[in-house]
């Protein structure tokens, strides 16, 4: 630990103050615009500490600030240490990704006879996931065994054959943990201690537990009419290996400092850990082993994040610059965001919010063409500008999101255009041609819209963050 700390007193002081000061002032402004109580980050070049602390509260009735040693529930970063798991299990011979899911959990029902390990780690199952289930988070306080929580969905058809497709799955994650189990004939949490957490020094990460006594545990909070309240409770036994861990950013530090390492895995097996997934139709999908593989503006990166009541997080490691960006928070907020933001302050030209437009827009057709989609899609109307896919899987929710914040719309411009990566498809299967970039801004905010676009200019998908 005094190595951590000894990093860190030499960055800041090497540093010019005003770096540190906007850093500071960035995290501290999205929190505040969020209502989030507290945030624990942590900045790495290389494995090494470069920065590290805490922001805000980590428990607001009794004011205990938030630090880098404070402890926060993971929520689905736990998904890359289960599959991390099953990967030394496989390293130790134990186990093997085209082993089927049934010779280890008896109770599989005859659908789920064609399912692998990897469809498990690779969302790619086609298992319903349990919380996708229609009013499961109704029961957010029950306390469920492991066979009363998949028998929710061993009944329900298939959503597609193994392999067909990829689509986010709880339900995989937690079977993935009662496999590590069945093969290591410990439990989840012992087998991650003793191969994982033990030999990392990672003091602090654990699985939750709702009765434990956990020294400097955040506690989880929401927000409603920029009111914040108390997270409505959410029995561990439910999220299990698709989510029940926690720990600090110390100890997602040294997770990523083993990384460049071998003392768990060796450089190719790391490979294959950030590997697209191949589907049956030997497409890719850019998910590896509990981790999302992508490009931003040129920078590759790995990265995964977790949403659970009270708490968001988010790791995202930029490859070739050897550059990880670890946030906590216990609050509802937009984790993925201020993390690629704090990038941003590393990585020149990596965020939106650091590009300089040009002083003409370059295709003003291009950009009103894009406005107006946002509206279409806000109003929920048939559109030529709008692929059917993505008009069709636009969610109510985020169509009311949109109408608000279109309603106080003080501009739209044009910030960036980019070739798309190489054969990147949106998540519909469509081919994408290109992507655009362009800025909202109301009185309350800037946003940012990166908009997916096919070859005739339809939009097939877009982003909005903060950055």
């Amino acid at each position: 630990m005094r190595t951590l700390c000894f990093s860190l007193v030499i960055f800041l002081l090497a540093i010019p103050g005003t770096f540190a000061d906007d850093l500071d002032r960035y995290v501290e402004q999205r929190l505040k615009r969020n209502n989030v109580p507290g945030a624990s980050i942590a900045v790495l070049r290389d494995g090494r500490i470069i920065n590290a602390r805490g922001y805000g509260l980590a428990d607001v009735e009794l004011e205990v600030p938030a630090t880098e040693r404070t402890v926060y529930q993971w929520a689905s970063v736990t998904k890359q240490f289960t599959a991390a798991a099953a990967m030394l299990l496989i390293q130790d011979g134990k186990l093997k990704l085209d082993d089927r899911l049934s010779r280890f959990y008896t109770n599989s029902p005859a659908a789920w006879s064609n399912v692998s390990v990897a469809h498990l780690i690779y969302h790619t199952s086609g298992i319903k996931s349990y919380t996708g289930l229609k009013d499961f988070f109704k029961t957010l306080r029950k306390d469920y065994t492991p066979d009363e929580l998949i028998g929710l969905v061993t009944n329900e058809p298939m959503d597609f054959q193994p392999g067909q497709k990829w689509s986010y799955n709880n339900s995989g994650y937690f079977l993935l943990g009662l496999v590590i189990e069945q093969v290591s004939a410990k439990s989840y949490g012992d087998f991650l201690k003793e191969r994982i957490f033990d030999p990392l020094g990672m003091d602090t990460a654990r699985v939750n537990h709702q009765f434990d006594i956990i020294p400097n545990r955040a506690t989880g909070y929401g927000a409603r009419s920029n009111k914040i309240l108390r997270a409505e409770f959410v029995s561990p036994s439910q999220p299990y290996a698709a989510g029940a861990l926690m720990g600090t950013v110390l100890d997602l530090a040294k997770w990523d400092a083993a990384l460049y390492t071998d003392k768990l895995f060796s450089a190719s097996v790391r490979d294959e850990l950030w590997k697209p997934v191949k589907l049956n139709d030997g497409k890719t999908h850019p998910y590896g082993f509990g981790w999302t593989l992508g490009e931003l503006r040129g920078h590759r990166y790995v990265a995964h994040g977790g949403g659970i009541h009270g708490f968001s997080t988010y790791i995202t490691r930029f490859l070739d610059d050897k550059l990880t960006v670890i946030v906590l928070m216990n609050g509802g907020g937009d984790s993925g965001s201020i993390a690629h933001g704090i990038a941003g302050h590393f990585l020149p030209g990596l965020t939106l919010s650091s590009i300089k437009p040009p002083r003409r827009d370059p295709d003003p057709e291009l950009t009103k063409h894009l406005r107006q989609s946002l509206f279409d899609l806000a109003d929920n109307c048939n559109s030529d500008l709008i692929t059917r896919e993505f008009r069709q899987n636009y969610s109510t929710n985020r169509a009311a999101t949109l109408k608000t914040r279109l309603s106080n719309m003080k501009s739209f411009s044009f910030v960036t255009s980019d070739p798309p990566p190489k054969d990147r498809q949106d998540r519909f299967g469509v081919p994408i041609a290109r992507v655009c970039a362009c800025k909202l801004v109301t009185p309350d905010e800037t946003r940012f819209y990166t908009f997916e676009l096919t070859r005739d200019n339809k939009v097939a998908w877009y982003q909005s963050s903060a950055e």
